[in-house]
């Protein structure tokens, strides 16, 4: 009778390994800062529009505005293997690109929840 009810635990504990070497980690805009402290190799993704950016963006972001038709080719050219931070305005278009990169196998992603103005408010320092 047990055994009826231990299968299929063990089959979903086993599944939830199945993608672990991929990580989607969602953080606030202080925990972005000092996680960019710690890794200068993080390549920053703005998915906001070339207005939004040129109004102010993190420095050494580029910008891929998701958007338009072509975002989803740019981000499929970018390396899967590289660490990436990506933000926009709330959360929702940064959402977007982060879960179409976890699809296409990218290992690490960080996601800026409060988005660009969370940012701001801080008053970190970001580019023009």
């Amino acid at each position: 009778m047990k055994l009826k009810f231990l299968l299929p635990t063990l089959i979903l504990v086993l599944a939830s390994f199945g993608n672990v070497s991929a990580q989607r980690t969602e953080l606030n805009s202080p925990e972005v800062k000092e996680v960019l402290k710690k890794n200068k190799a993080i390549v920053i993704l703005d998915v906001r529009t070339p207005e939004e950016f040129a109004a102010g963006h993190l420095k050494g972001a580029q910008n891929i505005d998701i958007r338009q038709q072509d975002a989803y080719s740019k981000l499929e050219k970018l390396n899967p293997k590289t660490t990436y931070l990506v933000y926009c305005r709330t959360n929702h278009r940064s959402g977007l690109a982060v879960d179409y990169m976890m699809q296409k196998g990218f290992k690490n992603v960080y996601q800026m929840m409060d988005g660009f103005p969370g940012w701001a408010a801080n008053n970190f320092a970001y580019e023009k």
